[in-house]
This record gives C-alpha cells, sequence and structure tokens, in this order.
C-alpha cells in the first residue's frame, strides 16, 4: 500500500496503521529503522498530496507516532521523526519553493535523508533577539553564516539543516532568515552527539559555521521572513511533537496495570489494594485527558484553525499530565521501579524532557496568558 491511497477512506487509514502497528511490534526500532518503508510513510502522513505526500492529516500522523512509541516502547525514534515532521517539514511545504521542495522535501519524505532545525543557541534559547548567529550577504548574492548552535535534534545524521540566523538589526519579525544548508556545505561543522538521560536513541548535538557560504537560493522564504518560518515551525511542533508521549503512557499504564495484577502482597494482588487503584485511575485519568486534547488539536490544524495559545496549551498540558502521570509509577512498582527493565526511570526522565523542548513550561504559560489578554 503507497502512502497516497491512504487519502481515499478512513477504513483505509485504519488498513495500513494496522499493518503499521503489526510493524512497529516486530522490531521497528534501531538503526535502519528510519530507512524502512512505513517510516517514510509515515513522515508523509501530514504532508498534501500537492506536495508529494498522503494528505491523510495531522490526526493520523499523530496516531501513528503514538502507535509507534506504544509498540516499541521508544522514546527517541519518534521523537525524531516528529522533530523532522513539525520543524523541517512543514517550513518546506509553508515557504520552500519548487526547486527546494524537489531538492529537500522529496527526499526527507522518501526517507533518503535526515531533517533538522537549528535555532536554539546557549545564550538565546527562546529569547530570538539575543540570537547572535549572523549571515552576510555578500555582492553575488550568497550568504556568509557565522555562530553556532545547540540542541539540534536529528543533528548527527541530518543530510540538511534548517538554520535561523540574523540577516538585520533590531526586531525578530524582519531580522531573522532561515537558510536551508546541506550536510558537507564547507564552513559548517557537526559536532559529537550531545549526552542526554532522556529521548534515548534521539540525537542531538551542536552546530559550528565558521564563514560557511550558501547561495543566493538557500533563504527558506525571503531574506526577513525568519521570524516567520519559526512561528509557522513551531505552531505545529508545540501542537504535535508530544504526539508520541501518548503511546508511551499508554505502553506505560497498560504494564502498570498487569505488574499490579501479577504482584502479590500479603496474600493479596496489588490491584485489590485502594491505594494501588488510586494510582492507576489518576494515570488513565492524565493519559485520557492528554489523548483527548492532543487529538483535538491535530483536528483543528486539519480544519485550518490551529492558532499559537491552542498549540501552547496542547504543549503545556500534555507535558504536565506526562509528569504527573509518571509520579504514580514509583508507587505502583515500589523497589521495582529502579529496575531498568521497568522502564519507570527511564519514562521519568522523559517526562521531565518534555517540559522543555519546543519551548519551556513556562514559555507556553506566557503564549497561554497573552491569548487571556494578560
Amino acid at each position: 500500500m503507497t502512502a497516497p491511497e491512504l487519502t481515499r477512506h478512513e477504513d483505509t487509514f485504519d488498513e495500513w496503521l494496522t499493518g503499521f502497528r503489526r510493524w512497529a511490534g516486530h522490531g521497528g526500532t534501531g538503526p535502519d529503522a528510519r530507512r524502512a518503508a512505513p517510516v517514510a510513510e509515515l513522515l508523509a502522513l501530514a504532508v498534501p498530496e500537492s506536495a508529494g505526500g498522503a494528505g491523510a492529516g495531522y490526526r493520523a500522523a499523530a496516531v501513528a507516532l503514538a502507535a509507534l512509541a506504544d509498540d516499541t516502547g521508544d522514546a527517541g525514534l519518534p521523537f525524531s521523526l516528529a522533530a523532522q515532521m513539525w520543524a523541517c517539514q512543514e517550513p518546506l511545504i509553508a515557504f520552500g519553493d519548487p526547486s527546494q521542495q524537489d531538492a529537500y522535501l522529496a527526499p526527507l519524505l522518501a526517507g533518503r535523508t535526515v531533517g533538522a532545525f537549528a535555532a536554539t543557541e546557549y545564550d538565546a534559547g527562546s529569547d530570538l533577539l539575543s540570537m547572535r548567529t549572523d549571515a552576510q550577504r555578500r555582492p553575488d548574492g550568497s550568504w556568509v553564516l557565522t555562530g553556532s548552535k545547540t540542541f539540534v535534534t536529528n543533528g548527527p545524521v541530518a543530510g540538511i539543516f534548517v538554520v535561523l540566523a540574523r540577516t538585520g538589526a533590531g526586531s525578530a519579525l524582519g531580522g531573522l532568515t532561515a537558510f536551508l544548508v546541506p550536510r558537507g556545505t564547507p564552513g559548517l561543522t557537526i559536532g559529537p552527539d550531545l549526552p542526554t538521560t532522556a529521548l534515548a536513541g534521539a540525537r542531538l548535538c551542536t552546530l559550528v559555521m565558521d564563514d560557511c557560504v550558501v547561495p543566493p537560493d538557500a533563504c527558506l522564504g525571503p531574506p526577513g521572513a525568519g521570524f516567520a518560518v519559526i512561528m509557522h515551525a513551531m505552531r505545529y511542533e508545540r501542537a504535535l511533537i508530544l504526539a508520541p508521549v501518548i503511546g508511551l503512557m499508554t505502553r506505560a499504564l497498560r504494564r502498570a496495570i498487569e505488574h499490579a495484577r501479577s504482584r502479590h502482597q500479603f496474600g493479596r494482588s496489588l490491584s485489590s489494594f485502594d491505594g494501588i487503584r488510586q494510582h492507576l485511575a489518576r494515570m488513565q485519568l492524565s493519559l485520557t485527558t492528554a489523548r483527548e486534547l492532543l487529538l483535538a488539536t491535530a483536528a483543528a490544524a486539519d480544519a485550518g484553525t490551529l492558532d499559537h495559545g491552542r498549540s501552547a496549551l496542547t504543549k503545556l498540558h500534555v507535558s504536565t499530565e506526562f509528569n504527573a502521570f509518571c509520579q504514580h509509577l514509583p508507587d505502583v512498582y515500589g523497589g521495582y521501579a529502579l529496575l531498568p527493565e521497568s522502564g519507570v526511570t527511564a519514562l521519568i526522565a522523559d517526562a521531565v524532557a518534555s517540559r522543555y523542548y519546543s519551548g519551556t513550561t513556562d514559555m507556553q504559560m506566557k503564549i497561554v496568558a497573552e491569548g487571556l489578554d494578560l
């Protein structure tokens, strides 16, 4: 079944998802997973047919990302795929010209290359006005990029980077430009993997650009449109980057229930104790509200009504409930929570990380408050 066929009928997507879950549940992880045909089909789900994708929509993509995390128990791969989908593919669809889409979007959708978005800097973070990466235009129209980026998801394996740089003074509204910088561009140095305690399998690094020269057609959108590019990317990333979390929580709750039923104390299963039952019930509450809000937000994206306030609210709520969910796990598992095979401490680390990527919890609060005219 090819990806464009997924647009024909809803039951066709359900059929595809069943096959996708079967693949994921039988080893859909590892170093070669990115090159597997099911992953390429996933990457194409939310991309319009006119841009070479499946046109199945954002909700379908969110469901598939959650299924991948649920069936594999892998946090890193779904996160890495989501980062490419929302922060690289979406800007290329919205701002890329036909030649850029042919050169970069098509290989991304086919799984032949990997995309990375490079905006974060050591001393800037969410403060775009403090961005120091600079791009100077030369008389022949080319650009010279100088600066560094950090926490670049997919960076160690990326073939194309969307790099945000300052091209003008003053406000970020007109002083930033997004550039498409291929791997191997002279002056571009890709740093080693950054060690992390969460999102096992996701690969992050730093980028250094030292007199990195890119041609005139490297601009994604016109010069000065960088703020629009990053805001477009963030609108989708904040809304949907936590779709895999729904799968992780679903898997963790299922395993916690199995543990509570099989583990006995004082001649009774743990699941018969009111305290344990209350922990599991609260985990179900966190999962349900997180899932329903995220899928409703994905449906809003499909309807063309997704705004920044809704995206920030979704990121805030899902990350908050993910952390609340994980706080119950040690009480269900007891000392077994410390064993790696329980997955509890790894999931807690993933939950903590979810508060910070794509904008911190405080940043999401700020955006939501501004939507309330506060």
